[in-house]
């Protein structure tokens, strides 16, 4: 039954040893359903492995991806205990190697590749010690350069000259656009990445994901995933949260023509719900070849979309290791109002307690907060019974 606190739905769920499968539930005993099992293990520079999970000496596992930081995030605290006459907090070092593996019951498959960067404990003789570490993107949002490209290039073709710089493989499978002319200047290597994918994006309109699986970049459209999973009240879904926010809203947005000796010249400038919202201001830029009318369209949809507050939905659910940001997710919530694909903004997996906070991108319109009776799909589903995962 659904219990509502301060904002936050959670459903009260209650397992009998033999569930209905015609209910949507699974016939095993409660011991049987299982969360996904994650496993971890670091290998030194020295060239040691150390298998964590193995070793029994997890207390806390999370797999962090928010497109706030281009790098996904893992803290990793273990007992700090001795192996081969040492700690494990002497053992494993910043700039060690973290590999993670999970298994929904079909073998492991990796989740997760990336460096150590800090080693967090109070003395060597601490019962606990927490990691952190970032995939490998961590290097291009800490490294700079200088970069200049010549007129005509493409996204595509500016983005393969820093990964090939960098010595990085590059999938690439998001739009492209040709580009001005970029004059020397100082970036992260990775904003200078998000710089030229942003202007692509304005024409494209559509999402792009910038990502890493090994020491492959991936950069490809939002909501391609071949496979959508569903998150359903009830079966997974543990709590909703809903935030109303001004973030990212944008009420006047000024085009801007090309730059002359001593000025830019502004060529329009149109706003929406100024006087609700105060001024929240954009710029765009006008090529030369390029016509008014359309970059004016481009603001106005900019406007439709932005100049109105944001629903942010934050799903807690049973953890599904499969389920990446950017994904389409079929959410079903009566209880929240909420029903259908959603794309996945930010993920957080809580891998000891074997749940996954996923926040979707904002929703526009106004909720009804009704509860309603839940249907069934009619898209056929296979349900993964050790993790609670069903997919459509």
């Amino acid at each position: 039954r659904p219990v509502i606190k301060e904002g936050v739905f959670m459903m009260e769920r209650t397992y009998r040893i033999c569930d209905v499968v015609n209910e949507e539930f699974l016939r095993f005993p409660l011991t049987l359903l299982a969360n996904p099992q994650y496993k971890a293990v670091v290998k030194t520079s020295s060239g040691k492995r150390y298998d964590l999970f193995k070793s029994r000496v997890i207390l806390d596992l999370t797999i962090s991806d928010d497109p706030d930081s281009l790098a996904k995030e893992v803290s990793l605290t273990v007992m700090n205990a001795v192996q081969n006459g040492a700690t494990l907090s002497t053992l494993i070092q910043p700039s060690d190697r973290l590999y993670i593996s999970a298994d929904v019951g079909n073998g492991y498959f990796e989740v997760f590749r990336g460096v150590i960067w800090e080693n967090d404990r109070v003395t060597d003789t601490e019962k606990e010690v927490t990691f952190t570490a970032y995939d490998y993107l961590i290097y291009m949002m800490k490294s700079q350069d200088y970069f200049y490209y010549k007129s005509g290039l493409s996204t595509k073709e500016i983005v393969k000259k820093i990964c090939t710089a960098w010595k990085l493989k590059l999938s690439y499978s998001y739009g492209s656009i040709k580009n001005k002319r970029i004059k020397p200047v100082q970036k992260n290597i990775g904003d200078m990445i998000i710089y030229v994918l942003n202007k692509a994006k304005k024409s494209i309109s559509s999402r792009y994901i910038f990502t890493i699986e090994g020491t492959t970049v991936i950069i490809k459209y939002a909501n391609k995933n071949s496979t959508i999973y569903k998150l359903k009240e009830g079966k997974n879904v543990i709590s909703i949260e809903l935030k109303i926010t001004m973030d990212d809203i944008v009420t006047k947005i000024k085009i801007y023509g090309e730059s002359k000796k001593n000025s830019i010249p502004r060529l329009s400038t149109l706003s929406k719900n100024t006087s609700k919202f105060g001024t929240i201001q954009d710029i765009m830029d006008k090529d030369k070849k390029e016509k008014l009318s359309k970059v004016k369209k481009q603001a106005q949809n900019k406007l439709k979309r932005s100049a109105k507050v944001k629903r942010e939905y934050t799903v807690t659910a049973i953890s599904n290791p499969k389920i990446k940001r950017g994904d389409t997710v079929y959410v079903d919530c009566g209880i929240a109002g909420i029903k259908g694909n959603k794309t996945v903004k930010s993920i957080s997996h809580d891998c000891v307690a074997g749940t996954m906070d996923v926040v979707f991108y904002s929703v526009y319109f106004l909720c009804k907060y009704v509860l309603t009776a839940l249907r069934k799909s009619s898209a056929p589903s296979t349900s993964f019974c050790v993790s609670s995962m069903e997919q459509m």
